[in-house]
């Protein structure tokens, strides 16, 4: 536009048309759409270089103010730039952008509006995992130089690893939100050392247990201020009533991670009038010789396997020791679905579950406690149903996805809302 309108100054020629200026994307000017105030005259620019230096100046900013807020006003430049966040995770999905869809479309911080982009870890074996968790980090710092992101949210403690040795140099005054933060099983040595090094500059920590606040915090020397307690919030697992696989009342098994089978096989041996189907892993029954009672499935369908969960008397969660924060998955999708459940006192089940009030639990690695709370549930119909009800209820409370959305927006303004 100041091209065109340098040469009619300067060669005194008629003004370029009025609406010169199209809207984004639209090369025909003629089929410009917005108010009028938005439509350039390039005669105004033009008279503009025809008077003396200072007054040419003046006129021009003053021209250019009253431009860029007749674009603001008509929705075709935004006033602020956006918050741009990546996510990173080992989701095989290139479009998964976790809480994208969720957010409220209005949602926005100091004026700002959230842009989302995706990167995934994902290997297409087992075996690559690390190559897949360096290849997706490493995309992540390509595009992190070539326009840098406000936040990163890293999902799972490798992901958030690999982004601070990989990305995180490409990526200054960028925020990083760990999420997920979780261990199966805690490094040791020199993948401890190297990960714990990584986890330094991390800004903050999404765990989902007051236990793991304290024992991430010693074991890897984070500042604990940075370690900050997150809702498990998830939709339903399903939405609607699955058809019926298994005949007959059953008390079910879901899960594979830090899962203690043996003395689930054990409980059910002395349980013989009782009929117990396991949704697992093929190496958590590696050396298990199963009872007659007890079937085992491997490697089900997502619906399917909670279709066996939805239809069962009530839901089991053995966990291999009291030290081991797992099983959130399983609780809280079985307490969406109204289900009664037996779970080992593991830290950071008791966040979630009351006992006798939204579930039972029981000791790790108790097999006697465990079959006398299966008698329990299965002689007393009205328990499993009370249990089920205020589970369920509280579920819907304090484990939705709008108490992940909650917890993310306010984690967001809190970090950007000053800027």
């Amino acid at each position: 536009l100041l091209i065109e309108a340098l040469r009619a100054a300067s060669a005194n020629a008629a003004p370029i048309p009025t609406n010169w200026l199209p809207c984004p994307g639209n090369t025909n000017a003629s089929a410009m759409t917005g108010p009028s105030d938005v439509k350039v005259e390039s005669a105004d620019i033009a008279l503009c270089l025809r008077q003396g230096k200072k007054q040419r100046l003046g006129l021009l900013i003053a021209f250019f103010c009253r431009r860029a807020r007749a674009l603001v006003s008509a929705g075709l430049m935004s006033a602020k730039p956006p918050i741009r966040i990546a996510t990173i995770s080992p989701n095989p999905d290139p479009d998964w952008a976790w809480l994208k869809d969720l957010m409220p479309s209005d949602f926005a911080v100091a004026g700002r509006a959230l842009e989302w982009r995706s990167f995934s870890m994902a290997a297409s074996s087992p075996r690559l995992a690390t190559l897949g968790r360096w290849r997706g980090a490493r995309t992540l710092a390509k595009a992190a130089t070539e326009q840098p992101f406000d936040l990163i949210v890293s999902h799972g403690p490798w992901a958030t690893s690999w982004v601070q040795l990989a990305a995180m140099p490409k990526a200054a005054n960028t925020k990083h939100l760990a999420f997920s933060f979780n261990f199966t099983d805690l490094p040791t040595g020199l993948r401890k050392a190297t990960m714990a090094r990584s986890f330094r500059h991390v800004d903050a920590f999404a765990v989902f247990t007051d236990a793991e606040q304290r024992l991430y915090a010693d074991y890897f020397g984070i500042d604990p201020t940075k370690i900050l307690r997150a809702p498990w919030g998830v939709a339903p697992p399903l939405g609607t009533l699955r058809p019926r696989r298994i005949e007959g009342e059953y008390f079910a098994s879901l899960g594979g991670e830090a899962r203690d089978y043996s003395i689930l096989c054990d409980a059910a041996r002395s349980c013989p009038e009782v009929k117990f189907v396991v949704i697992a892993r093929p190496w958590n029954f590696e050396n298990l010789n199963p009872p007659e009672n007890l079937e085992v499935l491997f490697n089900l369908p997502f619906e399917e396997a909670w279709g066996i969960v939805q239809h069962a008397k009530a839901a089991i969660i053995p966990l291999r020791s009291r030290e081991t924060p797992c099983g959130l998955v399983s609780l809280v999708g079985g307490m969406h679905l109204g289900k009664a459940q037996i779970v080992t006192d593991a830290v950071g089940i008791t966040d979630y579950i009351r006992d006798g009030e939204t579930g039972l639990t029981v000791p790790a690695n108790d097999s006697a406690a465990l079959s006398a709370a299966i008698r329990r549930t299965d002689a007393d119909p009205a328990l499993a149903e009370r249990l089920g009800t205020n589970a369920k209820t509280y579920a819907g409370a304090h484990c939705s996805e709008a108490a992940t959305i909650g917890y993310f927006s306010d984690l967001v303004k809190r970090w950007f809302g000053n800027n």
